[in-house]
């Protein structure tokens, strides 16, 4: 079996996501799964890491589950995360600018550059996509786009002047305030985006249909064991929900929405 919590997994905070990982093992154990690895994977390629058939527990993004991993994998439930900008199982992502950008709306981004993490996100390209339609911003309207890699990359673009705005969500965010505070220094939020729901927790297509309830147990009594209270804090986790898959829907449909007023691409 292999697991992961692969999309919060900063180094700074990597001691309380192995060890909530050590108290959800506990409680998975407890719930009758067997054969859980003791320590957690971290892929580097994560949809070779989605897709493999052993994959028992790992987290994505709401733009893979609705697209390229549509039907691929199975949804197990969702987290509420304790970061502003989060509001039960829904998150949404800031708009991020340097604090000395003379910026002061939504429609003030035309002309100017932005970094994005992937073309497979929903929180720092498809939603950025979706907020610039809803300021007015005209498709082609930007000086460019430059993909980071990652969130944090394009945090680090805004600051050194690489790029001029960027979508980020919350909780990276709040994560970044909390343990690396030097990297959001000289920057602000300019403004938040309409919401979806938060990173699904998710598991293989080939896992036992009958596993699903214990990993759903299993994960439900990992968020109310006090002695993960710590560990959870640092995360940022409250609680999970067990949601209508289709509740993702709404990122089909900002997508759509999007590409409709000619905002199929960033740049």
């Amino acid at each position: 079996m292999i697991v992961a919590l692969p999309m919060y997994d900063l180094p700074e905070i990597a001691a309380a996501t192995d060890a909530f990982w050590q108290g959800l093992r506990g409680h998975l154990s407890a719930a009758g799964l067997t054969g859980l690895p003791v320590a957690l994977s971290r892929p580097e390629e994560l949809y070779i890491h989605w897709l493999d058939p052993q994959l028992a527990l790992s987290q994505t993004c709401g733009y893979p589950l609705t697209h390229m991993l549509r039907g691929r994998i199975r949804y197990l439930a969702t987290p509420y995360y304790d970061a502003d900008g989060c509001r039960g199982p829904r998150y949404r992502s800031f708009v991020i600018v340097r604090a000395d950008d003379a910026i002061e709306q939504g429609r003030d981004l035309a002309g100017r550059k932005a970094a994005f993490n992937g073309t497979d996100s929903q929180s720092g390209y498809n939603i950025l996509k979706h907020y610039l339609n809803r300021q007015g911003v005209r498709p082609g309207s930007l000086a460019g786009a430059v993909e980071s890699g990652g969130h944090r990359r394009s945090v680090a673009l805004v600051k050194s002047g690489g790029a001029d705005f960027c979508a980020v969500d919350c909780v990276t965010w709040a994560l970044l305030q909390a343990h690396a505070p030097e990297e959001t220094e000289g920057l602000r939020v300019l403004d938040k985006t309409s919401s979806a729901p938060s990173l699904p927790f998710v598991t293989s297509r080939d896992t036992p249909i009958e596993n699903i309830a214990s990993l759903r147990s299993g994960l439900g009594a990992a968020m109310t064991d006090p002695g993960l209270a710590d560990c959870r804090a640092t995360l940022l986790l409250e609680s999970i929900t067990v949601l209508d898959e289709d509740a993702y829907e709404v990122i089909l449909e900002q997508e759509r929405e999007s590409s409709a007023a000619g905002w199929s691409v960033l740049a």
